[in-house]
């Protein structure tokens, strides 16, 4: 291995850095995309909205992945972890925070204080997973650690909205709780889908609920007036795809198509409910 290598892998390891959770990008992602581009449908924009956007990405980007390797430090602290990578982590949680934070006063400068409402339950959040890296790996695996995450990260809906309007709005939080559904609907599934491939047991019942309540909530928004009437369909579809999963044991055969499936379908959710609002 030659010294450049060497010195590549001393300044970065994945398993420090990158969530060990690959769909978890999409939780974040595909609710920016739907943010940015309902609000710049429906919503007048502002002069420095693409760089308030730029800004936001990056900095919700760096926010997600301080985790990672807070977490790794808090465990190394703990003695669970091999101290030699100790000075790294905290090197790189200290770095993305601080990219994080830059990009927060870029936001302020921009005029995007409406963000600041934002930050209670992002940090929140955040606080709440590394107290369950501290309690051990069964803590950060447990579903209420998932739903949380999935949840926050819906977040950047709201954040994508403020980013072009700088303001926050009713569009923002109407736009987070369908993306927080979303996301959760989708930990209750691919849970659903694992447990069966490793033949753990699993609570089918409370993911068909879970289902039906997603569904059911995202329908009486739209009799309200509060979301597009459009926008029950994809949740539709994510109920009739629970019922079937529900009925037997369905083993996933190959784990990682399964994810890229997931994260597909999260993708393709996410433009139908883009365009029920450009429709509305």
């Amino acid at each position: 291995m030659t010294e450049v290598a060497l010195s590549r892998r001393r300044l970065f390891r994945k398993s420090l850095i990158i969530p060990t959770e690959h769909g978890s990008w999409s939780w974040l992602l595909v609710p920016f995309c739907v943010g940015a581009a309902v609000a710049s449908g429906v919503a007048e924009a502002s002069d420095s909205s693409l760089l308030s956007l730029a800004l936001t990405l990056v900095g919700g980007l760096c926010a997600f992945l301080v985790r990672q390797p807070s977490a790794a430090w808090l465990r190394i602290r703990r003695g669970r972890g091999s101290r030699a990578d100790e000075p790294l982590a905290a090197a790189w949680s200290l770095g993305l925070a601080l990219v994080a934070g830059l990009c927060l006063v870029g936001l302020l400068a921009l005029g995007r204080s409406a963000l600041l409402w934002l930050m209670v339950p992002f940090g929140l959040v955040l606080l709440l997973y590394l107290l369950a890296a501290r309690s051990g790996r069964a803590a950060m695996r447990a579903l209420w650690t998932e739903l949380i995450g999935a949840v926050g990260l819906a977040l950047m809906a709201p954040a994508a909205v403020i980013a072009v309007t700088s303001q926050a709005s009713g569009l923002g939080w109407t736009l987070w709780g369908l993306m927080a559904i979303q996301n959760a609907l989708g930990v209750l599934y691919v849970r659903l889908r694992l447990a069966d491939t490793h033949k753990r047991p699993a609570n089918r019942t409370a993911v068909l609920v879970g289902h039906t309540a997603g569904l059911a909530a995202v329908t009486i928004a739209g009799f309200l007036g509060w979301v597009p009437y459009l926008s029950a369909v994809p949740f539709a579809g994510v109920l009739l795809r629970a019922v079937w999963a529900a009925q037997k044991s369905r083993p996933v055969p190959d784990v990682r198509r399964f994810g890229f499936t997931e994260v597909g379908i999260e993708i393709l959710s996410g433009a139908w409910i883009v365009g029920s609002y450009w429709l509305w």
